[in-house]
């Protein structure tokens, strides 16, 4: 590899690291806003649910159509142009007055984040092969710090009575560094040639089998969860267990940031201990803090942030997995995948809104227990099937 190539794929590798920070603290600003639009703007919690399954029906749609720009441009091309996506929906947002146009921003948003997810992980697996679960999981790492800055953010601004469209006003200037970073890339580097493993089985990489559906099945029901906790924690902990809307939004900081040190620890261990064997243990372990952070009596919530550190490696392992089983269909393989974790982010929060428009958040948010269940049920499916 030239100098040339080696730089690039430093500037790569930066620049899918900055656009997963942004990625996650976009994603996570709505967990912390959600109530204030709520009363702001006279939503049920059905309305709440149909904004954030705009968001989460953009990201499906985008992850179809970034899986096939990313196949005939490149990566770097779909977070160019997903970077621009996302400092114009945040621009929006950063102004809206009316409740009809938080459904097209949020869906804007959804897009920006679906090419995010895709380009970046891409990047990553063509770049890192190899070590794809190492730096999947510290990818994922700043997804996390990402994910815990928002809602701090958001309640210290609450706190001082300030409208909840100044965190947006203060996210432009950063979030334009996006795609400044890739359009810089486009205009100056070229491609960094990739190689495919010598070792490779073709046969296995025929696409659509049964082991790819349980992996979509299995990102399908983890992302319902983590997307669902997100989404919906701070309301849970602020109307059921009487936390004040900073305590509940520290309280999701706090979730995101043992995520981010769980992260960190699996991109360092994972390897040594085995995808499947990592992943139903940490499953096994979330369940049990999420099952009994739900428990009656507020001194129980102080457990459900600790289902963040065993929710870490759940989807970084599972797709460094799908890059192991299917090198060549690559490109397919993640938008199949991200287009079941784009279901997923509709189907957790649309679950316990629903539920919750039906029974209250009580019942609601503890429904998400049910998809923690699917996921190691798969799992162990999947550890038959694949000898791990």
């Amino acid at each position: 590899m030239t100098v040339k190539e080696k730089q690039t794929t430093l500037i790569v590798t930066i620049g899918a690291f900055f656009a997963f920070l942004i990625f996650g603290f976009t994603d996570n600003l709505k967990g912390p806003i959600l109530p204030v639009l709520l009363e702001e703007f006279s939503l049920s919690y059905a309305q709440g649910s149909n904004v954030l399954l705009m968001l989460y029906l953009g990201f499906m749609l985008s992850i179809l159509g970034s899986g096939f720009i990313a196949g005939k441009y490149g990566n770097r091309y779909v977070l160019l142009l997903s970077g621009i996506i996302i400092s114009a929906a945040i621009a929006g947002m950063s102004l809206v007055q009316e409740k009809v146009l938080l459904y097209p921003l949020f869906f804007s948003v959804g897009i920006a984040l679906g090419g995010i997810e895709l380009g970046a992980n891409g990047a990553i697996t063509d770049i890192y092969h190899e070590k794809s679960s190492k730096y999947l999981n510290l990818l994922a790492v700043f997804h996390s710090a990402g994910s815990m800055a928002s809602p701090w953010i958001v309640g210290i601004l609450l706190e001082k009575g300030l409208p909840w469209q100044t965190v947006y006003k203060g996210s432009i200037v950063p979030i334009l560094f996006l795609p400044l970073i890739f359009l810089f890339l486009k205009l100056t580097a070229r491609e960094v040639k990739i190689n495919r493993p010598e070792n490779d089985n073709q046969d296995s990489d025929s696409f659509l089998n049964l082991n790819l559906c349980l992996l979509a099945f299995l990102i399908f029901l983890y992302v319902a969860s983590e997307i669902g906790f997100a989404s919906w924690i701070v309301d849970y902990l602020y109307k059921v267990k009487n936390f004040s809307l900073k305590s509940a939004s520290i309280m999701l900081t706090a979730f995101w940031g043992l995520m981010l040190l769980g992260r960190l620890i699996a991109s360092f261990v994972v390897e040594r201990i085995g995808y499947i064997k990592s992943l139903i243990i940490t499953v096994c372990l979330a369940l049990i803090f999420f099952g009994a952070g739900t428990l009656p009596g507020k001194l129980f919530s102080y457990l459900l942030p600790l289902t963040g550190f065993f929710f870490a490696l759940i989807f970084p392992t599972a797709t460094a997995l799908a890059a192991r089983i299917f090198p060549y269909n690559k490109h397919k393989v993640l938008s199949f995948l991200f287009f079941f974790a784009g279901l997923g982010g509709l189907a957790g929060p649309w679950v316990v809104g629903y539920s919750a428009n039906w029974r209250g958040i009580a019942i609601g948010f503890p429904m998400l227990i049910f998809f923690i269940i699917g996921t190691l049920i798969i799992l162990f499916v999947l550890k038959t099937r694949l000898r791990l």
